[in-house]
């Protein structure tokens, strides 16, 4: 108890922060000696879009409205600026994540923010994520300062809080889209203010906060990028990717939008590579679960339907597909919301002499008697027969295939030739600033069993509620608006695409909080210190 006390009177000093600060920083140093930062999930995308933020004309303007800028200029930036600058920012904002959740929990009482200290310290998946250079790692960064002004906002209620509040949601909205529903704590005032009047002024400051930035990206796509939206293509993602990808439920014979894809789908790729050499007929097409023949379908509507459709006749396929077969869709969110609380963060581990060993299955096909190479990733065809990003208003960019497996760009204007290339070169440039140094294969090993043994997230959340229940503790509210916080983003994660630890693990110390505070705030009952 003594040495309890001890810790819970330091984490009272002024030294506690800088210690912690310097701690977090020495763990992720540790742990880069055997798990170096590297590329992480989508990043190639966010690069692509990184190297056109700056260019006077952009070339691939899909990737630019799918995705919202601030995830390209952080990642873009530290690798400009060279591997050392890269991976030192990527251990500062493991060390500032750290000390931010850490003061949320302070907020609550010392003894909580020792507890949070030392289960998000020993949490392998969380400096692992930041190890991985990517959304995620950004996400749960963004995510960790928007708790503290979460904490903030509720611990005394202002007009001046609420709007830093706005202005951190669309901060988290500019990394990741799926945080528009964040949006919702605009509801926070309303909810704490004191006074009706507290509450008006708490949610204008809000919303103006939120609004003013999102209506400035709005403005900027649609003169720089002749698109007023803040994100292009919500239509041909939610809930058409899951519905056709995950639960693979979208099927001609749903509805009329089901029906009119499927001709355009007969028309249009089929005929052509690679669909046609890989012997796709429509019945494959919709029951594969492919995410490169989902990614064609952006292109396809783009063609077929026009930019300005903005791929709504696609979102009317995705509900069509989820009204007629709704259990199947409920039963698969309901399945990877429980894998997202449940699932732990593994380090991929690739021993020298051990990349494509064990490959079990022959490197080629036959289809139609013919000699094929077998896609790679279990897809059943080797691409999508236009990449996403190809897509324009004008079709001034085209994929051409030249046999069932070799394609290339080909441009109209030999300018934008000129232009694609130098975003490729630049992209070249980027990835290769990741540090050169290997990995050590037996202390990734070591930081996975630990992943393993580990409480998950679901465990966290239940002891936090439970605890929260039967003790009853003061200061719980951030905590729990926090959790709901987290779940509704999994919750909004899973509606569109199917469980990746890399979603949850962002948000998962706010399940550490909340356990920590029901478990060692102290109770509503207990006598204020003197």
């Amino acid at each position: 108890m003594r040495a309890w006390h001890g810790l819970e009177s330091f984490a009272e000093s002024r030294r506690a922060a800088p210690s912690l600060f310097v701690a977090a920083l020495a763990l992720y140093a540790l742990v880069s000696i055997g798990v170096p930062l590297a590329a992480g999930r989508d990043l190639g995308n966010y690069l692509v879009v990184y190297s056109q933020l700056f260019q006077e004309h952009v070339v691939f303007p899909q990737p630019v409205l799918a995705r919202t800028p601030g995830t390209p200029l952080v990642a873009g930036g530290l690798l400009d600026a060279g591997p050392i600058v890269a991976e030192a920012g990527a251990g500062l904002l493991y060390a500032a994540s750290i000390l931010a959740w850490c003061s949320v929990a302070r907020r609550i009482g010392p003894g909580v923010a020792v507890a949070t200290a030392a289960a998000l310290l020993a949490y392998p998946g969380y400096v692992l994520l930041f190890h991985r250079l990517s959304s995620d790692m950004l996400f749960a960064a963004g995510f960790a300062f928007l708790a503290v002004l979460v904490s903030r906002a509720a611990e005394l209620p202002s007009a001046g809080r609420a709007a830093a509040l706005g202005a951190g949601v669309v901060g988290l909205i500019l990394l990741r889209p799926v945080s528009q529903a964040l949006l919702l704590l605009a509801l926070l005032p309303l909810v704490l203010a004191p006074s009706w009047r507290a509450r008006i002024q708490g949610t204008a400051a809000f919303a103006v906060a939120a609004l003013i930035p999102l209506a400035a990206l709005w403005a900027h796509n649609g003169v720089r990028l002749d698109d007023y939206a803040v994100v292009r293509g919500g239509g041909a993602s939610v809930p058409l990717f899951r519905a056709f990808v995950v639960d693979r439920i979208v099927k001609p014979e749903n509805g009329p939008a089901s029906l009119e894809l499927a001709r355009a789908v007969r028309r249009d790729l089929l005929p052509n590579e690679p669909y046609r050499s890989y012997g796709i007929d429509l019945e494959r097409f919709f029951s594969s679960g492919s995410a490169r023949m989902q990614e064609d379908l952006v292109g396809l509507s783009d063609r077929t339907w026009g930019w300005d459709d903005d791929y709504s006749r696609l979102g009317r396929v995705g509900r069509e597909a989820v009204l007629e077969h709704p259990g199947a869709y409920a039963r698969g969110v309901a399945r990877d919301f429980r894998r997202l609380l449940w699932w732990p963060l593994f380090v991929e581990i690739t021993a020298p002499g051990e990349a494509g060993a064990g490959a079990e299955k022959s490197p080629v096909i036959f289809v139609d008697g013919r000699r094929l190479p077998r896609p790679t990733e279990g897809e059943p065809i080797p691409a999508a027969r236009q990449s996403g990003f190809v897509s324009t208003p004008d079709r001034r960019l085209r994929e051409v295939w030249t046999s069932p497996t070799e394609h290339r760009l080909v441009y109209r204007d030999p300018e934008d030739a000129a232009r694609g290339a130098a975003v490729f070169r630049k992209l070249d440039e980027l990835l290769s600033n990741f540090p050169d140094r290997d990995a050590r294969p037996e202390l990734a090993e070591r930081l996975n069993q630990l992943s393993r043994w580990y409480p998950r997230p679901f465990f966290w959340l239940l002891v936090g509620l439970a605890a929260v229940a039967i003790r009853r503790p003061r200061r719980v509210g951030a905590p729990l608006v926090l959790s709901a916080s987290a779940l509704l983003l999994l919750l909004t994660t899973a509606l569109a695409v199917y469980a990746v630890a890399e979603y949850a693990v962002p948000v998962a110390p706010a399940f550490v909080v909340l356990a920590a505070a029901g478990v060692f705030g102290e109770r509503r009952g207990a006598a204020a210190p003197s």
